[in-house]
């Protein structure tokens, strides 16, 4: 942990337009760590959070490494629009780069590792989720949950994901029980206590360990026996990807049901997407449309991978010339722009 002792979160912005003083233990904590591709999608996910639970209140903490002031306005819109209390940080990374990172996940992916740390110092409680997050429900049970002892409450990841787990592991009693990241409601003081972020970063540095999901396989590997399951409601995982095999579109209701509470659309396809226009990324649409970000044209495509998803997805919807021109813009830049 010393390697990291210039790590710095330090707080850029905040906003507090609610009516009354609350106390911070009346509130449900809600933080998000992303870097800056992922920043609208915390804005439409606070949005999310609001509509359906507008009964308690709310506090909302977002850790970052890049701003800008179109996003500072916005956000500073929504704390208004919703009469929120909302704080801005910004972290430090010069000195993440020892730690391991993927095509997929950026360094982002440790900032909740610091943010669980961080935050502790203030908070009690804290609910992390990904951006990529949708709420459709009444999460205030959270407010009040017995955690029974345990750091966390977790829900389990899906099933193909479990065997996989075990074997990348290398260890049984993850069988069943390993867990999603994207939605954690967290015992600051106990993940504190038990000094999970210093012990998470030591297992990262480590040669002898590598993980697919590096944030997810340690916190796994550190929370075996401390965490309490909630049910899928609280995190139904759902992969625009599912789309490509599904000419109805309508089997995400499969998954997405009445009961669902936290939609976490997992995958490179994400619902701000410019091709991501399915049923099932309404919940995320509805929340866009009542939020700050409603006037703001969808993503395109970044990176290669986002490329090949897009072109896939185009054939699919039956836009056979733009589907082409995407694939080759695809497979150009997969080939010639490494």
């Amino acid at each position: 942990m010393d390697s990291f002792s210039a790590i710095e979160i330090d707080k850029v912005k905040a906003w507090d337009f609610r009516l009354a003083d609350i106390n911070t233990s009346e509130s449900l904590n809600v933080a998000y760590g992303v870097d800056a591709n992922y920043l609208d999608g915390v804005g439409v996910s606070i949005t999310s959070i609001i509509l359906n639970n507008r009964h308690i209140n709310l506090d909302f903490y977002i850790i970052a490494d890049v701003y800008n002031n179109a996003f500072f306005q916005k956000a500073e819109n929504l704390a208004k629009q919703y009469q929120l209390r909302i704080t801005l940080y910004k972290i430090n990374t010069d000195n993440l780069q020892c730690l391991p990172c993927t095509q997929v996940w950026s360094r982002a992916m440790y900032f909740r590792l610091f943010a669980f740390q961080f935050l502790g110092l203030t908070l009690d409680r804290l609910l992390y989720l990904d951006a990529d997050v949708v709420c459709k429900g009444d999460i205030s049970q959270l407010l009040h949950l017995d955690l029974n002892g345990a750091v966390a409450a977790v829900v389990k990841d899906v099933e193909p994901m479990q065997e996989k787990a075990v074997v990348r592991l290398s260890d049984p009693e993850l069988r069943g029980q390993y867990f999603n990241s994207g939605v954690v409601y967290l015992d600051l003081k106990k993940w504190a206590d038990a000094k999970l972020t210093e012990k998470a970063l030591s297992i990262l540095m480590s040669k002898d360990n590598v993980y697919k999901y590096p944030d997810q396989d340690v916190m796994n590997v550190l929370l075996k026996g401390l965490t309490i399951f909630l049910p899928r409601e609280f995190n139904t995982i759902y992969t625009i990807k599912s789309e490509l095999k599904d000419k109805t579109h309508q089997n995400y209701k499969k998954i997405i049901t009445e009961n669902t509470l936290l939609i976490h659309y997992t995958g490179a396809t994400k619902p701000w997407h410019k091709w991501a226009i399915y049923p099932s990324v309404k919940y995320f649409k509805i929340a866009l449309d009542n939020s700050p970000w409603k006037n703001d044209s969808p993503r395109e495509a970044k990176s290669v991978i986002e490329f090949k998803k897009r072109y896939k997805h185009l054939l699919v919807q039956h836009h056979y010339f733009t589907g082409i021109i995407a694939g080759v813009r695809y497979l150009y830049r997969k080939y010639y722009r490494k």
